[in-house]
């Protein structure tokens, strides 16, 4: 029988993998939602002897199978529990500590090249339809994924889309077809909305007490580099890679707010105004004064454009801030509770 979309089941590892190559057990899974029909498998490259000499002819006599990708994207509304997962594999730097009875904590900077390395954690995603029963359609383990970035979006406006996370996630392109890893139960996640913002500011300009802010983008990129070399592993004819490694990390934050006569947009434009931006989300009640949470805390930025725009009628400003090096405290740090442990960490 034909399936429908909404059977497809995601489950993500959120232990790291023991080396990129080695598949974790159906223990450290955690099953989160999606709003995009995006199933795991692998992408096959092949190339063709179409522009080879010696044939006669332009025509294909001869495929060869060259390389396997395995690239994965994951959009959905913010929780506290895909932010966790986001910014400790995205950043690497992770410290994790348990604030309260059943919840936990992660504090996330960027890893430094010196003292933490170049090369990414990787995690295991496992994509079913009808996932060992009858009809099944897809059953396929993707082996050694890291987070190349997210895209984080707060917007203006009522229901789960003004909160968004969406993560970005390479493999080294091994994958094993029927794994036989059982995808848990959907994990109760639990939605950080829009309205839930409990601190947002940036340059010293509170936006929750002006009431002009629109909306806002923060993005983080690893651009990682697929290692393929000579020695770095094959599955069925096709090359794999046998390391990730975070390239040249680049960062933004673009963000509108309402204008008015007082605004200090511009004027902070002008005289290279720096200073911190913080974004912090708070969710339900864990335990004791422990809550799910997301923040953002960029430690020194700078206006670098603005434009005019309008929103429902609104004279707006679309600001580009350039996120910087603080000298003491670093680029950034996030930080998100939830009340799943061992985010980012061995497998037992």
């Amino acid at each position: 029988m034909p399936a429908r979309t909404q059977e497809l089941a995601i489950g993500v590892s959120f232990n790291k993998q023991a080396a990129l190559q080695t598949a974790l057990a159906a223990g450290s899974l955690w099953s989160l939602a999606t709003n995009q029909f995006n199933p795991t498998f692998p992408q096959l490259q092949y190339e063709t002897d179409a522009e080879d000499f010696g044939k006669g002819d332009e025509w294909v006599a001869n495929i060869y199978p060259t390389s396997l990708a395995t690239n994965w994207e994951w959009p959905y509304f913010l929780t506290s529990e895909n932010f966790c997962q986001a910014i400790a594999f995205a950043l690497g730097d992770v410290t994790e500590t348990a604030p309260e009875a059943g919840s936990a904590q992660y504090v996330c900077v960027p890893q430094d090249p010196v003292t933490d390395g170049v090369t990414l954690e990787s995690a295991m995603i496992v994509g079913g339809i009808r996932q060992a029963g009858a009809g099944e359609l897809l059953d396929i383990a993707l082996i050694g994924m890291v987070c190349d970035g997210f895209t984080f979006r707060l917007t203006s406006g009522t229901g789960r889309q003004n909160s968004q996370l969406t993560s970005r996630w390479i493999g080294c392109g091994k994958y094993t077809n029927n794994s036989g890893i059982t995808i848990p139960a959907a994990t109760t996640e639990h939605r950080l909305g829009a309205g839930s913002t409990a601190t947002l500011s940036i340059n010293s300009v509170d936006y929750i007490s002006n009431a002009r802010f629109v909306d806002l983008e923060f993005q983080y990129n690893n651009n990682a580099i697929v290692g393929y070399y000579p020695g770095s592993g094959s599955q069925d004819g096709f090359d794999i890679a046998g390391r990730m490694r975070f390239g040249r990390r680049t960062t933004s934050l673009v963000f509108t707010v309402e204008l008015e006569s007082d605004s200090d947009e511009l004027a902070n434009l002008i005289a290279g105004t720096e200073g911190t931006a913080t974004i912090t989300i708070t969710g339900d009640l864990i335990a004791g004064t422990t809550f799910h949470q997301a923040q953002i805390v960029l430690h020194q930025v700078r206006f670098s454009a603005f434009e005019m725009g309008e929103s429902d009628g609104f004279v707006t400003a679309r600001v580009t801030a350039e996120i910087m090096k603080h000298s003491s405290n670093g680029v950034m740090t996030l930080t998100g509770i939830c009340e799943q442990a061992g985010i980012m960490g061995a497998a037992a």
